[in-house]
């Protein structure tokens, strides 16, 4: 579950942003590699739900349904667990109370336009290239084997794809680039990793990689690769390539009710 809570924060963190009321659905594959270790391919959707500087993302994996909401204004970050009817409310400037011990390898992301565009559904976007690398080495914690950090030592994750950028959309683009530029110099990168009781180092660098497209993200394509030797670089080559595809559905922008940003009633708060 604390891989679960986050990936959720992180895509709350990188998902499409805009300070009027829009409601934008996403729908993403994950082919190939470790996604055969799930039963097949996976398809996560992701419901992104923003009313001035707040924003609510639904992640529904399967039967599994997560949810994040994030208000600039307060510097506050509310995850929900449905299935237990909680709610972990963190603070700016609040210590965290992590989940766990374990610190992720540095995030080293980089965000460059190519020059290139395409159309996709009538919309005309703009190519971003974008790359993550992670030594897996690096990966820390007292929950983690002296056998299983041997096994990560030479191992490093790529992941490397291009992200497809719309700017004339119902939403607005200057919105979307104005509240990420927000989120990037507030305490929001600080806060997920107190919410998800993880330690992602570098997460901050990626929220300030994203601020500079300047548009929607509105097709999302990424491969993750292993290199490395040893034996855990070993068995995840053989899996092969694992491929991300994440693609706007739908954008909507209806005015959304203020309860959709609030805590639900029955609900147990969480303070971290």
């Amino acid at each position: 579950m604390k891989r679960w809570l986050t990936t959720v924060v992180v895509f709350a963190l990188c998902s499409v942003v805009v300070r009027a009321d829009v409601t934008i659905v996403q729908m993403t594959t994950v082919e190939g590699g470790m996604a055969a270790m799930g039963g097949g391919n996976v398809s996560p959707k992701m419901t992104a739900r923003v009313k001035g500087q707040k924003m609510r993302n639904d992640v529904e994996v399967g039967p599994n349904l997560m949810t994040t909401i994030m208000d600039l204004a307060s510097k506050q970050m509310i995850v929900l667990r449905h299935d237990q009817k909680t709610a972990s409310v963190t603070s700016a400037g609040a210590p965290a109370k992590p989940l766990s011990d374990v610190t992720l390898p540095v995030m080293d992301t980089k965000v460059t336009p190519t020059g290139k565009s395409q159309v996709i559904d009538g919309i005309k976007c703009d190519e971003y290239a974008f790359t993550t690398a992670m030594n897996m080495g690096e990966m820390t914690g007292p929950q983690m084997p002296p056998e299983a950090a041997a096994m990560m030592k030479d191992m490093r994750m790529n992941m490397v794809g291009s992200i497809w950028v719309a700017k004339e959309v119902p939403a607005g683009p200057a919105e979307y680039v104005a509240f990420l530029k927000a989120a990037s110099a507030s305490d929001m990168a600080a806060m997920a990793a107190g919410a998800s009781g993880i330690n992602i180092p570098g997460l901050d660098k990626m929220m300030k990689a994203m601020s500079n497209v300047d548009g929607m993200p509105y097709l999302t394509e990424m491969t993750m690769t292993i290199e490395g030797t040893g034996q855990m670089a070993d068995m995840m080559k053989q899996m092969g390539p694992m491929k991300i595809t994440t693609r706007v559905t739908s954008v909507k922008t209806d005015p959304i009710p203020d309860d959709q940003f609030q805590v639900p009633p029955g609900y147990k708060e969480i303070k971290q």
